[in-house]
């Protein structure tokens, strides 16, 4: 029966396929209702995502000796919390959690990765070689061409960043634009199959 899996993964990949290329009214309903189930399917993902979050970390508090059991317990009291507001409370009390908690948590955090990304350039960009002196020398290039100081300085940043960072940004696109087509191309004839495991 492994081939049931298979066969039900490449048909609703063909057909949710064909809607963005015709316009039929069967093929829009079939393409319709499986974005549906997709939404439903993903929910209930997160649904058990959380349980197997509140388990592991029920576990790590069982055994009392671990370390990082008092994180489990702020992590398992901030999702019945919020799990909470958002089941019990209306709407807007779970967008005031998100606004007022979530995103002031989610600035420093992002505040504290900067931090850390500046100490490990410094450590990554000592020049070395030939590239690495090119990587550091645009870096600082950007970096200035931040400050107000000089028009020549915030000109050359315009061009780093439209020229060999657009170039390289596009070239990585591509590359993982045809590593999804493969990859897509591969499931939907049924050489990789990771639903049937």
């Amino acid at each position: 029966m492994t081939w049931l899996p298979t066969a039900i993964a490449i048909g609703v990949g063909i057909v949710t396929l064909l809607t963005f290329f015709f316009r039929l009214p069967l093929l829009d309903a079939l393409g319709a209702a499986f974005r549906e189930w997709t939404i439903v399917l993903t929910a209930f993902a997160v649904l058990l995502g959380l349980i197997n979050l509140l388990a592991v970390h029920f576990k790590r508090i069982a055994r009392r000796n671990e370390s990082g059991a008092g994180y489990s317990l702020i992590v398992i009291v901030t999702a019945l919390i919020v799990l909470g507001i958002g089941l019990l409370l209306p709407s807007e009390m779970l967008t005031w959690v998100f606004e007022n908690m979530y995103l002031p948590l989610q600035g420093a955090f992002f505040a504290l990765v900067a931090f850390f990304l500046a100490t490990a350039a410094y450590r990554a960009l000592r020049a070395r070689s030939v590239e690495t002196t090119v990587m550091l020398l645009a870096a600082v290039i950007v970096l200035l061409g931040q400050t107000p100081f000089t028009s020549f300085l915030a000109q050359a940043k315009q061009w780093v960043l439209f020229v060999p960072s657009e170039a390289g940004v596009r070239g990585i696109l591509l590359g993982v634009a045809l590593g999804v087509i493969a990859t897509g191309l591969r499931l939907l004839l049924g050489q990789d199959r990771p639903y049937s495991e």
